[in-house]
């Protein structure tokens, strides 16, 4: 089993770490020795392309010459003879006794692969700035992260991409020409830097030998004195109204002409009628207009900041001062004010 070959073999483990790769994870072990299994069962049903991505998902998370050398014949076989060939160049750099040895399968299997690619394919060498993932078109590259790595490219155009994480990536197109070989630099650009958080301002405390300053009492928020007068208009204008609608009622038609012109007790006799309809309007108005007098005093007593910005003034300055509403009824609804300066 690829499990037991990975947990137990120290030749593999020994490979991983001589190549400064760091010792697989349990988990991952776990997920390189499942991922072998379905490799090798889409192997032997013929689907060789699923059988080359499942060896190179084992190789990823357990690197192995065993993984990597399965991929390379999967490939081969799926016709990818392009990242067969990239994947034979990686096994030159990471198991390179292996690929020296002609008793191993890598040994034996990567100079016919790579003969075949360099009549085939375009050879090129990449370098990055920092170590960096590459995408050929749509297609990953297989391998870690690194500086510098040699692919093959088939003939024809292709856009090239190199990442490097948070969003970094440069990408750059190449012409490959089988049979031929060329090189590309990718250069990463910065990490982004995070704003830093603007530090709290400092608190401003008084000197030792200062005294503190005054600020005066807090505004008592209440309202503006013109609301006070804009109520005592609204009352005086409706006094007005409420002492015409009086008169009017008194002289038209007036008590006199209603009781010589209408039958006593005719409660139907137009003027009767319209005397009291007057009547009744007459009493409305005074009703709104005492009502509008009292709010008026109420807001006036309660609600207005009569002081203003004087209650900003120092104490030892600020002359002695005092507003009042007034609100009363004499012959009718009135309101004003009286103060002291």
């Amino acid at each position: 089993m690829y499990a037991l070959g990975v947990v137990l073999s120290p030749c593999v483990v020994g490979v991983a770490h001589a190549q400064g790769q760091p010792a697989p994870t349990p988990e991952q072990v776990q997920a390189a020795a499942e991922a072998f299994d379905s490799g090798r069962d889409a192997y032997k049903a013929g689907r060789f392309g699923e059988a080359a991505e499942q060896f190179e998902r084992a190789d990823s998370n357990a690197p192995s010459a065993t993984a990597l050398e399965l991929a390379i014949k999967a490939r081969d076989k799926a016709g990818d003879l392009d990242r067969a060939a990239s994947l034979a160049l990686l096994a030159m750099d990471l198991y390179p006794s292996e690929v020296q040895s002609a008793e191993s399968g890598l040994g034996k299997l990567t100079p016919e692969v790579l003969e075949r690619a360099r009549r085939e394919l375009y050879e090129l060498q990449v370098q990055c700035s920092e170590p960096c993932q590459l995408v050929d078109g749509k297609k990953l590259v297989h391998g870690a992260p690194a500086t510098e790595r040699a692919i093959f490219l088939g003939p024809g155009q292709h856009e090239l991409v190199a990442g490097w994480g948070e969003g970094r990536t440069q990408a750059k197109s190449v012409t490959a020409t089988a049979g031929l070989s060329g090189e590309v630099a990718f250069e990463a650009p910065p990490a982004p830097v995070a704003a830093p958080e603007p530090a709290p301002e400092p608190e401003e405390r008084p000197s030792a030998n200062e005294p503190p300053v005054d600020a005066g009492p807090a505004r008592s928020g209440g309202w503006m004195p013109a609301v006070f007068f804009a109520g005592a208009g609204l009352t005086a204008a409706a006094s007005g109204v409420t002492i015409w609608g009086g008169m009017d009622t008194q002289n038209n038609p007036g008590a006199e002409r209603v009781k010589n012109e209408c039958a006593a007790g005719d409660t139907n006799c137009k003027l009767y009628k319209d005397g009291r309809a007057k009547q009744t309007r007459t009493n409305v108005l005074i009703g709104v207009t005492g009502g509008l007098a009292l709010a008026t005093g109420l807001i006036g007593a309660l609600a207005i900041d009569w002081g203003g910005d004087d209650k900003q003034e120092s104490a030892s300055k600020r002359p002695s001062r005092k507003i009042m509403p007034i609100a009363g009824w004499s012959h009718g609804p009135s309101i004003g004010a009286r103060g002291t300066f």
